[in-house]
């Protein structure tokens, strides 16, 4: 702006004569965004006299501060203001090897960000992420820590936490917060969140980090609603935001340099320069001017095939290897009555043999077989366990009856989750099958351990976590297959499990990953997910789960920073996308190209849960584009609400009146683990609504007005 005023100044002194005033210098006026041209009348504004020039808008001599533009040296013209000319300046700033340097504050600071993209013509998205030996925090124990599999995606993820920090803590009074995220959108709000290859200006809420140890610069999280479009460019931009006693809050010295025309002498910053000129330029199509802004930045979001290639490329080597029928099961114990107590007929455990792909697969840790190019590599088969739970009413009635294959709890096991969940089973004459969620099961709990001390066994986890997903679809197909007819599934001449008639049921753990199950599985059409969510990174911290690790998390040994901690798990969602159900659900909802089919789900919330959050529930109903019923006690922002009964996808949200859980990325008091999460499993109306569509398809309104229980606690 300043250079083009100078450069029009300039002219209008060496040639007079050859400029056309109201052409021209309305033209650059206009292209720099200046409205200093106007009339009253017929005379210019800023006129000081003489104002009957041979022209409309003529002007022979102009206010202070605004010169006379006399294009044919007539002795009149226009008032334009006149403009200092800026000087660019070099500004030295705080920088650190492969950082982001346009905020001191941590390294990785503001996230997610371009600074840690580089371009790449052979990917989808023409980027591959980029950090460095240096980009990563080290902890206590590991000063230096890579994780490879990071920098094989080609952007960051649309599941994102968004984050950056300020050298003093802003007051959010009049900031969108999770209960008000309609605010984000009005004229004026303090962030913004654009997707600039539409233009699309998009809701969210906004937080300051309620985990922080006043020990550094508090956290300030934009929180996204629902997961972003895949391979899309996205800008952030904050301004008017305060402090405790209403001063602005100051920019860092990079940004502001970026914003006043200066140079840096970080050559990261000023490699993105333009990147940042054109950010702004989008920022302003929204009144968000560049000389107001605090912090503005971009990040580019990775392709779906970088996020999911790896997982569909086994899926569809592993059922071509499979075939229609499986390969094979190999039961090693039966026992009937088991439990004797006359619920269970029978107890089946096996193994299913399986294809896998980790370099390991009898125990983790372990990675997954690679090529140069990052696609998962078949390394051979093994036998991954089944449990199989039928219960006796089907042997009373000599009668066959359907096949749930269920999902279990964080940290837990297939067999004991479906072992102590017989009474469904008998209730409504069905039998279940399960096997580990591989990365989240109790065998992975040493690894889940180490990676809080060396991050690169986020990958181990997250490699192990894409081999569940293998192994849960070959349990299926095998059972539907060549193990349909085995012994053990008979009373007499009977065989009690269908294996026609499959539907899948997950709680928890299982009602997240469910999710992602239920999009892979080409052998089920219709589940249920209870007290579910989706985008792991953004529920762990607000859930009492994970205060099971934050001890060794927070250690010396670990990461004594929470800025650290905090970026960590953030840079865990690029890992976790593999699976998220942040990712799935949409295609549980839309199908994927010819390769994935529309499935239909119910999802079934506690309100005030305090394990998995209900803002991730809220982000599921999103991701899923599924309606929440009409008489749910909580209507998420985004979400359509429709009567029931209905036959197709919905959500529901149940009410026990249980303790409030926290506003902030704090856990609830572990006193409350248990309550909202485990008591919504006896109520009678949520098992009639959720067996009644498992079985029919149909979501029947079983709550009368309004979706409340009482419960025992």
């Amino acid at each position: 702006m300043r250079k083009s005023i100078t450069i029009l100044l300039a002219l209008m002194f060496v040639f007079p004569g050859c400029l056309d005033d109201e052409d021209i210098v309305e033209d650059i006026l206009e292209e720099e965004g200046i409205e200093e041209v106007g009339y009253e009348g017929d005379c210019t504004i800023n006129c000081l006299e003489s104002c009957d020039g041979p022209g409309k808008g003529d002007c022979s001599q102009c206010v202070e501060g605004f010169v006379l533009v006399d294009g044919d040296g007539d002795g009149h013209g226009e008032c334009i203001k006149v403009f200092e000319p800026h000087i660019p300046e070099l500004v030295e700033v705080p920088q650190e090897e492969g950082c982001d340097n346009i905020n001191p504050l941590h390294c990785m600071f503001p996230f997610p960000s371009n600074a840690f993209l580089s371009e790449d013509p052979t990917t989808v998205t023409g980027y591959r992420v980029n950090y460095t030996k240096t980009s990563v925090p080290g902890s206590g124990t590991f000063r230096q820590v890579e994780i490879p599999g990071l920098n094989r995606l080609d952007g960051m993820s649309p599941s994102t936490q968004i984050l950056t920090a300020f050298d003093e803590d802003p007051v959010l009074t009049a900031v969108a917060n999770q209960s008000t995220i309609e605010k984000s959108l009005i004229e004026g709000h303090a962030t913004i969140l654009i997707n600039l290859d539409t233009g699309e200006r998009l809701p969210h809420w906004v937080e300051l980090d309620s985990r922080t140890d006043n020990k550094g610069p508090t956290i300030l999280y934009i929180r996204t609603i629902r997961g972003l479009d895949h391979n899309t460019a996205y800008g952030v931009g904050i301004s008017g935001l305060t402090n405790s006693t209403g001063d602005l809050i100051s920019p860092s010295l990079a940004f502001k340099a970026l914003i006043e025309g200066d140079y840096t002498d970080a050559p990261d910053v000023e490699l993105r320069a333009a990147s940042f000129d054109n950010l702004f330029v989008n920022l302003e199509s929204h009144d968000y001017e560049r000389e107001n802004l605090q912090a503005a930045w971009e990040f580019h979001t990775a392709s779906t095939e970088s996020i999911v290639g790896g997982m569909l490329h086994m899926r569809e080597d592993a059922l071509t290897r499979l075939g229609d029928d499986g390969i094979g099961c190999n039961v090693t114990s039966s026992e009937d009555n088991y439990g004797n107590d006359n619920t269970t007929f029978r107890r089946v455990r096996g193994t299913i043999t399986t294809p896998q792909y980790l370099l390991n697969p009898d125990e983790p840790p372990s990675l997954m077989s690679r090529d140069s190019n990052g696609t998962p590599l078949f390394t051979g088969y093994s036998e991954v366990p089944f449990t199989l739970i039928i219960p006796q009413v089907l042997a009373d009635n000599n009668a066959s009856g359907p096949l749930v294959v269920f999902g279990h709890g964080f940290m837990g096991t297939g067999e004991a989750t479906i072992s102590g969940s017989r009474g469904w089973s008998q209730t409504y004459g069905v039998s279940l099958l399960a096997t580990d969620w591989y990365g989240w099961s109790q065998s992975d709990y040493d690894t889940v351990i180490d990676m809080l001390v060396q991050p690169a066994y986020f990958e181990h986890q997250t490699d192990r976590l894409q081999q569940a997903m293998i192994n849960k679809i070959t349990m299926l197909r095998t059972m539907k297959g060549v193990c349909s007819d085995i012994p053990e599934l008979y009373s007499g001449e009977t065989n009690l499990v269908d294996t026609d008639e499959a539907y899948y049921m997950g709680y928890s753990l299982g009602g997240i990953y469910g999710g992602t199950f239920m999009a892979l599985s080409p052998d089920i059409d219709r589940g249920v997910l209870w007290v579910g969510g989706s985008g792991f990174a953004s529920m762990i911290e607000r859930s009492t789960n994970y205060n099971q690790f934050e001890l060794i998390f927070n250690s010396i040994l670990g990461y004594p920073d929470r800025n650290d901690r905090a970026i960590l798990i953030s840079m865990g969602q690029q890992l976790w996308d593999s699976t998220d159900p942040d990712i799935y659900l949409n295609f549980v909802a839309n199908g994927y190209g010819n390769v994935l089919t529309p499935k239909t789900i119910l999802a079934v919330y506690s309100v005030n849960d305090a394990q998995v959050p209900m803002l991730s529930s809220d982000r599921a109903c999103r991701a899923a584009d599924i309606p929440v019923l009409s008489t749910s006690t909580r209507l998420p922002y985004g979400v359509n609400v429709v009567e029931g009964p209905i036959e197709g996808s919905a959500a529901v949200f149940f009410d026990g009146n249980f303790p409030e859980v926290p506003e902030g990325n704090t856990g609830p008091s572990p006193e409350y683990h248990s309550l909202a999460h485990n008591l919504i499993a006896g109520v009678p109306e949520v098992n009639a609504m959720v067996f009644g569509f498992m079985l029919t398809g149909i979501v029947e309104n079983t709550c009368g007005e309004i979706c409340t229980f009482e419960a025992d606690w």
